[in-house]
């Protein structure tokens, strides 16, 4: 178990490094960014494992709530603190990435940025799992977090990056009722698109 930190500006620079080393050569050894030089411990203090594995973004989803709600915090007092969600990302970057073999081409789905850019903060591969889920729960979210921790699936990227379907949750309930197949986990065949035409047509 390890304490969760707050990523600080010189931590993310060389967190950043990280990743573009590690996409030419996959062997580069992670640096150690839990220095005071690097991070700072989050406070209250909530203790995680850091050798946990998930099998699905909602996996991880439930496991950061179950931590923030066992140590008091509020869905309030993390939404915005980048920080966190960049160590989270850092902490868990062999799972993230699937050992190294998928590493995505933005640098926004590791390093976190501002809630107010919807768009690019919900490509963010810890951030958004834990914001949809204390959000919607079950099985709501779904939708969103059905698939393996380091993937990007069209429903998170095209449709929860859109402030005004997110936060309204019975436009998203709904969205689930026609779209998600219970019986397979995930969306039906092209539900994306479809959800997208009758969206922005009711904007």
């Amino acid at each position: 178990m390890i304490p969760i930190r707050v990523m600080l500006p010189e931590g993310e620079n060389q967190f950043r490094t990280y990743i573009l080393q590690v996409r030419s050569n996959p062997s580069t050894i992670r640096p150690d960014l839990n220095s005071d030089q690097f991070s700072s411990e989050f406070s209250p203090q909530i203790m995680i494992d850091e050798t946990r594995t998930f099998r699905s973004k909602l996996e991880l989803a439930e496991y950061l709530d179950n931590c923030f709600g066992a140590a008091g915090i509020r869905r309030e007092d993390i939404l915005r603190n980048n920080g966190s969600w960049t160590w989270l990302t850092y902490l868990w970057f062999e799972q993230l990435t699937n050992a190294r073999r998928n590493i995505l081409k933005r640098e926004e789905h590791y390093i976190c940025t501002t809630p107010s850019n919807y768009r690019r903060y919900y490509i963010h591969l810890v951030a958004p799992s834990y914001i949809i889920y204390s959000f919607h729960g079950l099985p709501i979210s779904m939708l969103f977090l059905y698939n393996s921790p380091w993937e990007i699936n069209d429903f998170t990227e095209r449709v929860a990056a859109n402030q005004f379907l997110i936060s309204h949750r019975n436009i998203v309930e709904a969205i689930y009722r026609l779209y998600f197949d219970e019986s397979q986990g995930k969306p039906k065949l092209r539900a994306t698109s479809r959800v997208l035409r009758v969206a922005y047509a009711d904007l």
